[in-house]
């Protein structure tokens, strides 16, 4: 081996030894500066950087939606008699979604019902009072009346209506929404007015 060869190997030996003591002069309690750090993030991940941690989602319920007791149907008329009632309004089906809006919960219901004539009720348009209520751990934060529009023809006895409402919204807490409210959805009598019935005209 010449003497060329040996200094060669000596000097990679050398600078291979001072790397790895600049590599250790790095106790573990000491902070790595910016310049090791990008270093070793090129090393270890091919000049990429560190991956970001991403908040944890939550998953969130959806507040049920159901009828108060007592208010699914009511009559107008004379109601101690069956040939005195005018109409009878009842709520046949429900259904809502939900859906994160930052740090709020909005809840879209949908109700379904019907109105039926009694002896003494005539085709026109009506007036139905739907009423909808929000409670946030048993106590009523909210209540509204929605007033919605039914339309009985001519030569019928009755009418189905829909309404849709998305206006209700609510904070998100720590808690659950599912289990922090609940949506509650009645026909309020004392709301009820009747803006007919209008005779149609006749062609």
């Amino acid at each position: 081996m010449s003497v060329r060869s040996v200094s060669v190997r000596l000097l990679a030996v050398a600078g291979l030894a001072a790397a790895v003591s600049a590599c250790q002069s790095t106790s573990s309690g000491d902070q790595p500066s910016p310049t090791e750090r990008r270093v070793t993030e090129r090393v270890l991940f091919g000049g990429t950087k560190l991956p970001e941690q991403k908040e944890e989602v939550r998953d969130l319920g959806c507040p049920t939606a159901s009828i108060l007791d007592g208010t699914a149907a009511y009559r107008t008329g004379d109601t101690t008699r069956a040939r005195g009632v005018a109409y009878q309004a009842a709520i046949n089906d429900l259904a809502r979604e939900c859906r994160q809006e930052g740090n709020a919960m909005r809840i879209k219901v949908g109700i379904q019902g019907r109105v039926l004539l009694g002896e003494v009720g005539n085709p026109g348009n009506y007036t139905i009072p739907v009423r909808i209520a929000v409670r946030a751990n048993g106590q009523t934060i909210s209540t509204r009346l929605v007033p919605v529009s039914v339309s009985i023809p001519a030569g019928d006895s009755q009418a189905p209506f829909v309404t849709v409402d998305d206006s209700i919204s609510v904070p998100i807490t720590a808690a659950d929404p599912a289990e922090q409210y609940s949506v509650l959805i009645g026909l309020d009598p004392q709301g009820a007015r009747q803006t007919g019935p209008r005779r149609q005209r006749r062609n």
